[in-house]
């Protein structure tokens, strides 16, 4: 009995194990995904501050529903990896007819935290087609709302299928313990969508060489009626689209990321450097006494 008991629990652990390790369901429930955090437990958005269009371009979230997630696999890869998956979930305010989404949405990746966008990773439904895509930052700054623009083509594009690709309506089933409906206009609607971990090194890497899952990344969340601009909504504040202050300023920028989707650990000095810090600062206070 003790036996088939131990095989039981083994064989649920190796089940669970292969569903939280396998590739990206876009489909799939929030349980399997991990809040983007915009500081310490701010991770929602506000309602109806869209600049222009339906509430399919509002960014839309509370402290217990997210406005936007992400999701990785290392395509099985026990070591540092540079293959797999990444993926994005924003939540958004609902779908307006005909039925699908319509729109552009950007998740903006600062990949050296100078406080400059690099790159954009996101879906691109405004026009005759709809893909999913990887673009470099425009010319400009991309410092701030009213710098940033986006490449006219994307260094990598999917067609959109079920397995790269999601716009559904947010339930019970794939939102557990949260709500369907943030905003109060009816019901909100998941856009989820997945690149290829590879191609993202690939572009990344000629920004910080040797990118790899381990490497720093902080997120611009943004939706937008043409695939060149972030025109529509931002995520983390109210309004500010034309903005003319920094990412940091406006508090529009997430905390910071691995690339595997994890939450950065807190930078703490080194021992040695913590001292020279303490001792530095100790030398101040006595000469100003003096």
């Amino acid at each position: 009995m003790i036996a088939m008991l131990k095989a039981l629990i083994m064989g649920s652990m190796v089940a669970l194990n292969a569903t939280v390790m396998g590739q990206i369901n876009p489909a799939s429930s929030t349980d399997f995904w991990t809040p983007i955090q915009y500081g310490p437990g701010g991770v929602h958005d506000y309602s109806t501050d869209q600049q222009t269009g339906s509430s399919e371009g509002d960014i839309v979230g509370n402290a217990s529903n997210p406005a936007l997630y992400i999701a990785a696999y290392n395509g099985g890869t026990p070591t540092l990896f540079t293959d797999g998956e990444l993926a994005f979930r924003f939540r958004l305010g609902g779908d307006k007819s005909p039925a699908g989404y319509k729109g552009v949405a950007f998740i903006g990746m600062d990949l050296n935290s100078d406080g400059s966008l690099d790159l954009f990773a996101g879906v691109n439904n405004s026009g005759s087609s709809s893909i999913v895509g990887l673009w470099f930052a425009g010319a400009g700054g991309n410092t701030s709302p009213n710098t940033t623009g986006v490449a006219s083509t994307p260094t990598f594009s999917y067609v959109q299928t079920s397995l790269n690709y999601s716009w559904t309506p947010v339930t019970a089933a794939n939102n557990p313990g949260g709500t369907t409906d943030v905003d109060g206009g009816g019901t909100d609607y998941f856009l989820s969508f997945k690149i290829n971990f590879a191609d993202l090194v690939s572009m990344a890497s000629t920004i910080v060489p040797g990118f790899n899952e381990n490497s720093v990344v902080s997120f611009v969340g943004a939706t937008a009626t043409q695939p060149n601009s972030l025109n529509q909504d931002l995520n983390g504040v109210n309004g500010d689209i034309n903005s003319t202050l920094s990412w940091g300023q406006l508090g529009a920028i997430s905390s910071l990321y691995t690339a595997d989707g994890e939450l950065a650990p807190a930078v703490v000095p080194e021992p040695a450097a913590a001292a020279i810090v303490g001792f530095c600062l100790a030398a101040l206070i006595i000469l100003r006494r003096r």
